[in-house]
């Protein structure tokens, strides 16, 4: 079997009958390519058809069509593979075979695509046949994976573009579900957070906290309550071991600290304790992937691979954002803004997944990069310490770190003084929201 013989010659003929007839329905088949046609002559007149709709030309005969590809030295070659008899024989049958109404010329072209992608796919994966039998491919799982994307890209679908009356209940039903007292994504884990930001589809919310200043443990408190709503969870980690991680979380779930956990010295009844959260982890959807070093295109291939073996992806956490190696500074911020571009757009958004991200503050307290980041990210969240003057203020009971949301594209943010408090234990990798303090009045 040869690529060419999957096509679908009665769609092609189909089109092209329409086409002459009604050529104004040329606007409702924009993802239809010349390319497309597996007949010769139907491609060149498609290309012909194009072209008359430009110039607003409304008149299809074979004079216009041979003219057509004659005005311009990229398809004057076409013109040379067509007859004047040809075609008058090719109008004289569009009578019969066109069709009149925009649903079924629809109809017609979704085959005639159907069947080029079919085509497409079969010889990339005669490419990769030949690929697998090559020793000298050094990475073949990307080289096919971009492949395989660049194939789905080509043949991905335009949605018709409606007007807006036809969506204006829809978008406002939408903004309801957005209001106060109805979620808005998925909820963060501390309740106050939620009533600036929720982690949402497409969007991507990053948390700063400085060197050593608890970004994994925030992250892995997330993980375990998203894990909690029954979400699908997918968790980079540049920084710590499946073994680690485990650690942390089964510290995290039974209370009993991480040093000990890591040592062994439990006793009895917290081993029956641990039994039963790993048995809890093993029952959720999760992946935790340690991926020492960074790289775009290996997330994406990750992300995207997870994603298809779920089924139904809800949260990708990259913990956390920064450069692959001791790069200049001019370097580093391009890679980091690269980095976090690709999580936002091609993941978040792409995939249509909601995106947590951790990144380290500087020592003046400002984000790694935080221009380019800030630039490409949703919302930013930092997580600090409150000074001790800020701890006596407040009351022992409103805890020891704050949740400061900085920057916000899609809701109120902080101002100056502001802040969520939080109560955090790190000998049990907790973080919890603690009594939110009174606001001070200087005067």
């Amino acid at each position: 079997m040869r690529a060419d013989d999957i096509n679908s010659l009665e769609a092609e003929s189909g089109v092209i009958a329409t086409l002459i007839h009604h050529p104004e329905y040329i606007y409702h088949s924009e993802d239809l390519l010349p390319g497309h046609f597996t007949n010769k002559q139907n491609r060149c007149v498609y290309t012909a058809i194009e072209k008359l709709a430009d110039k607003g030309i409304r008149t299809v005969d074979a004079y216009n069509i041979i003219e057509s590809l004659n005005s311009s030295d990229a398809t004057r070659r076409l013109a040379d593979e067509l007859s004047i008899d040809e075609l008058q024989e090719l109008i004289m049958m569009s009578d019969v075979l066109c069709r009149n109404t925009e649903e079924e010329y629809r109809m017609l072209v979704s085959n005639v695509v159907d069947a080029a992608f079919r085509r497409s796919l079969f010889s990339i994966l005669e490419e990769c046949k030949m690929l697998c039998c090559n020793p000298a491919e050094a990475d073949i799982e990307q080289a096919i994976y971009q492949k395989l994307d660049d194939t789905m890209i080509n043949f991905s679908t335009t949605d018709e573009i409606p007007e807006f009356a036809d969506v204006a209940d829809d978008i406002w039903a939408e903004i309801e579900n957005h209001q106060d007292g109805n979620e808005s994504g998925i909820p963060f884990k501390f309740p106050t957070l939620n009533e600036y930001v929720t982690l949402e589809k497409q969007e991507l919310v990053v948390v700063g906290a400085p060197k050593k200043g608890a970004k994994s443990m925030v992250m892995l408190n997330e993980a375990v309550d998203l894990m909690r709503r029954d979400k699908s969870v997918m968790y980079i980690d540049s920084e710590l071991s499946d073994r680690l991680f485990m650690c942390r979380m089964v510290s995290h779930l039974t209370g009993i600290e991480f040093v000990r956990v890591r040592t062994g010295r439990y006793t009895e009844e917290e081993k029956e304790k641990i039994r039963e959260a790993i048995l809890w982890i093993k029952s959720k959807r999760l992946v935790h992937l340690y991926m020492p070093v960074f790289e775009s295109n290996a997330i994406y291939r990750a992300v995207k691979k997870i994603s298809h073996k779920f089924g139904r992806l809800d949260v990708v956490m990259v913990d956390y954002l920064k450069p692959t190696g001791d790069a200049d500074a001019f370097a580093t911020y391009a890679e980091l803004g690269k980095l976090t571009d690709m999580i936002k757009n091609n993941i978040a958004g792409a995939m249509d997944i909601a995106a947590i991200a951790a990144a380290q503050l500087t020592d003046t307290g400002k984000l790694a990069d935080s221009a380019k980041i800030a630039r490409n990210a949703s919302t930013v969240v930092l997580l600090l310490d409150k000074t001790p003057e800020e701890i006596a203020a407040d009351g022992v009971n409103c805890g020891n770190k704050k949740l400061i949301v900085q920057f916000n594209r899609n809701g109120a943010q902080h101002t100056s003084g502001e802040y969520i408090d939080i109560k955090f234990n790190g000998n049990i990798i907790l973080l919890e929201e603690a009594e939110q303090h009174v606001p001070h009045n200087p005067f």
